[in-house]
C-alpha cells in the first residue's frame, strides 16, 4: 500500500522534555516534535506479538499471535498538540515501509478489537499503567518484522488519551485527546550482524571509550560503490551523531572482505568511503571540513576470511574519531 503526502518524522536531538534515561529505538525515528514520557530499557523477556485482534483481556489473547523471546524494550511518546492519531499512525505506516519492515498485521480504528486495557496493564515499567482510559474509537495498532532470518519485531499502538489519573510528571503533556504512542521492540538477543542496529548514542559511547566503531548497516550494491536504500538509516544515524556533537570529527574508512585481488578490494574500499562521505555532505549538510574517506580494502580483517560469517564481518565501514 503506498500513501502520499509529507512524512513528519525527523531524527533530533532528545527533547529536553523527554523522561531522563530514556532513548529512541535503534533505527526507527519518532514522530516530529513528540516526547518520551515511558521507557524500559531492553532486558530479555516474552510478549505475544498481536497478528489479529483481541479476544481476550486478561490474559491477553489474539485471534492470532505470536510469542516471541530476546530483548524486549518499551517506548510511550505523546505527540505534539494538534497532530491526531490517523496522521501520526499514516506516518509510521510510512516509516515501516522506510525500514522495509514485513507488516504483519494493521488495526485501523474502524477494526474491532480493543488493546487499550490490555496495554495499559501490561508495564508499569514504561509509565501507561497509570493512563487507562484510551479513547476506543481512535485506536490504531501496526504489527511488524525486519527481513533476517532473526528478525525483530515491532508492535505500534497508537490512540488519544480520554481521562482518567496520571503521574504528576506527565500532567504538562498529557492532556485530553493528545495523540499517544506505544512502540514494544523485541530485538534478538544476539544480533547476526555485530553493531547491525547502532544509534547515535551508541556511536558516540564507542567513539569516546575507544575512539572509533565498526557499522554493519551500511550496504552497497555487489563490488561496486553505490549505496543501497536499506543503508539510509545507519546515515540518518551518523548524521544524528554529527549534528548532536558539532565538535566531533570523523574518518570513514572502508573495508573489504578477502574475495577478489587486493588492488581491485582496495580500490572498491576508498570509493565506498567516499561514498560515505559525500551522501553526508551533499544529502545531510554536514561539513566537509569534519569528514575524510580513506580505504583499507582487505588489509584490516578482523575475522577469517575462511568463511561466509567472518567474510561478513570484515565487509564494514568505520568511524575513527580525529
Amino acid at each position: 500500500m503506498k500513501f502520499k503526502g509529507l512524512l513528519f518524522f525527523l531524527v533530533l536531538p532528545a527533547i529536553a522534555a523527554d523522561l531522563p534515561g530514556s532513548q529512541d529505538p535503534p533505527l526507527m525515528k519518532r514522530y516530529a516534535g513528540s516526547e518520551i514520557i515511558g521507557y524500559r530499557a531492553p532486558k530479555f523477556d516474552e510478549y505475544l506479538m498481536p497478528l489479529g485482534e483481541p479476544t481476550s483481556q486478561d490474559p491477553p489473547a489474539y485471534k492470532k499471535s505470536q510469542k516471541v523471546e530476546g530483548l524486549l524494550s518499551r517506548y510511550t511518546y505523546v505527540a505534539p498538540e494538534g497532530r491526531t492519531p490517523a496522521e501520526v499512525f499514516r506516518n509510521y505506516q510510512l516509516e515501516f515501509q522506510r525500514m522495509n519492515l514485513v507488516t504483519m498485521y494493521e488495526k485501523g480504528a474502524d477494526a474491532p478489537g480493543w488493546f487499550g486495557p490490555t496495554l495499559g496493564r501490561a508495564d508499569d515499567e514504561d509509565g501507561l499503567k497509570q493512563i487507562l482510559t484510551y479513547n476506543q474509537a481512535q485506536e490504531r495498532v501496526l504489527t511488524g518484522k525486519s527481513k533476517d532470518s532473526q528478525p525483530v519485531w515491532y508492535f505500534v499502538f497508537i490512540t488519544a488519551y480520554k481521562d482518567g489519573l496520571i503521574p504528576d510528571r506527565l500532567q504538562r503533556v498529557v492532556k485530553k485527546d493528545r495523540t499517544l504512542i506505544h512502540i514494544a521492540i523485541m530485538a534478538p538477543e544476539k544480533l547476526e550482524h555485530n553493531m547491525e542496529f547502532v544509534n547515535a548514542a551508541d556511536m558516540a559511547r564507542a567513539l569516546k571509550d575507544s575512539g572509533k566503531i565498526a557499522l554493519y548497516g551500511i550496504h552497497f550494491d555487489t563490488d561496486k560503490d553505490t549505496l543501497r536504500a536499506d543503508s539510509n538509516a545507519m546515515l540518518d544515524e551518523i548524521s544524528h551523531l554529527l549534528t548532536s556533537n558539532p565538535q566531533v570529527r570523523l574518518h570513514v574508512v572502508g573495508h573489504t572482505d578477502s574475495q577478489g585481488t587486493p588492488d581491485h578490494n582496495l580500490d572498491l574500499s576508498r570509493r565506498r568511503a567516499a561514498t560515505v562521505v559525500h551522501a553526508l555532505t551533499s544529502h545531510y549538510n554536514i561539513a566537509p571540513a569534519r569528514l575524510d574517506s580513506f580505504g583499507c580494502g582487505p588489509y584490516a580483517p578482523v575475522a577469517s576470511n575462511a568463511d561466509e560469517d567472518g567474510q561478513a564481518k570484515n565487509r564494514r565501514v568505520e568511524l575513527v574519531k580525529w
